[in-house]
């Protein structure tokens, strides 16, 4: 059983070897580049710039200035190119991966982000959801993972902007510390310009 499901594993990390590194061996691949403003605070972006960093920030919609219909148009949006990437990466084997989601600061943002998006995305990927294996503490700023559930299972996190790396790095840790198998990372978007990456 170890043996087989090594080798699922194997076969799956083989599938995002082009993807970028981190420096702890974590393959990662984002979607779209998050330009952050010079150091000045010019705002010297493009249209498209711009256009990613209100998309990112839409999806996210815990911004006072992000209306419901444009967090809506961010989340349909996310969770189509999503869907293709992975099925574009994964074709039929994506069904023996499940989709982490990294909890947000509080259980309102992680509902708001990524309840209704996991599961759309894992229906159109066959994915399985990991998204109801994890619960929130009391004051819904903290949560749980349910370890024996992630035991041996293939996982993608996911997270909405790569800033600096760290978080990404140390979710997906403590996920391999509960035994579960970390295929890679995929973010919406990657702050531009950072200095993080190993090179491979």
């Amino acid at each position: 059983m170890e043996q087989q499901v090594n080798e699922i594993t194997e076969r799956l990390k083989q599938k995002v070897s082009s993807w970028s590194l981190f420096a702890n061996g974590l393959r990662y691949s984002w979607l779209v580049d998050y330009a952050t403003y010079t150091a000045g605070g010019q705002f010297e972006l493009s249209d498209e710039e711009w256009d990613n960093r209100n998309f990112v920030s839409n999806f996210k919609g815990n911004s006072e200035l992000t209306t419901e219909f444009d967090h809506r148009n961010a989340l349909n949006k996310a969770i189509d190119m999503v869907s293709t990437k992975i099925k574009k990466t994964f074709g039929d084997e994506a069904q023996q991966i499940a989709l982490v989601c990294i909890p947000a600061s509080t259980l309102e943002n992680t509902e708001r982000r990524f309840k209704e998006f996991s599961q759309k995305v894992c229906l159109e990927t066959e994915m399985e959801n990991a998204y109801d294996h994890f619960s929130f503490k009391e004051d819904n700023t903290d949560y749980t993972m349910d370890k024996e559930w992630f035991k041996d299972r293939q996982v993608l996190v996911f997270d909405d902007i790569i800033a600096s790396g760290h978080s990404i790095m140390t979710f997906a840790g403590n996920l391999q510390q509960n035994g579960a198998n970390v295929i890679g990372a995929l973010a919406l978007a990657k702050k531009r310009e950072d200095n993080y990456d190993q090179l491979s």
